[in-house]
C-alpha cells in the first residue's frame, strides 16, 4: 500500500524532527513541494539546506538530499564563516578548526538524516516486492 504525498510529508516531518531538525514545507505547487532543514550545530550556528520533492515523487527528495549530501563540502562551507581576521564571523566560533569540526558534524547529521529516510521509503518499500 502506497503513503499519499500528504503522508510522506508527514513521515518526512516526523523522522527529521526525531533526528533533531526543525522542518518547514512548501506544498502550494504539487508539482514540486519544498522542504528546508534547519538545526542548530553544536556551537549554535544556524544551519539550513532545502530538498525539492518532484511531481510527489518522494524518490526525487531522497535523490535531491542525496546529491546535497555528497556535494558539501565542510572545509568549503566553514571558509564562508570565516571574517577577513582569520577567525569566525557571524555567530561562528573563533577558531578555525573549530569552524570546520561544526561543518563536519552538520556533515554527518544531513547524512544521518539522509539514511533515516532511505530506510523508511526505500528499504521499506522494495520489502512489498
Amino acid at each position: 500500500m502506497s503513503m499519499t504525498t500528504q503522508e510522506q510529508i508527514r513521515k518526512v516531518t516526523d523522522i527529521a524532527q526525531e533526528k533533531g531538525w526543525s522542518i518547514s514545507v512548501e506544498d502550494e505547487n504539487k508539482t514540486s513541494i519544498q522542504f528546508e532543514f534547519q538545526r542548530y550545530t553544536k556551537y549554535g550556528q544556524d544551519f539550513n539546506f532545502n530538498a525539492d520533492m518532484q511531481y510527489e515523487d518522494i524518490n526525487t527528495l531522497i535523490a535531491g538530499m542525496k546529491r546535497y549530501y555528497e556535494d558539501f563540502d565542510p572545509d568549503y562551507e566553514a571558509y564562508l564563516w570565516i571574517g577577513d581576521d582569520g577567525h569566525g564571523r557571524n555567530g561562528a566560533p573563533y577558531h578555525i578548526k573549530d569552524i570546520v569540526s561544526d561543518m563536519e558534524e552538520a556533515e554527518e547529521q544531513i547524512y544521518e538524516l539522509l539514511q533515516a529516510l532511505e530506510v523508511e521509503f526505500i528499504c521499506n518499500s522494495q520489502e512489498l516486492f
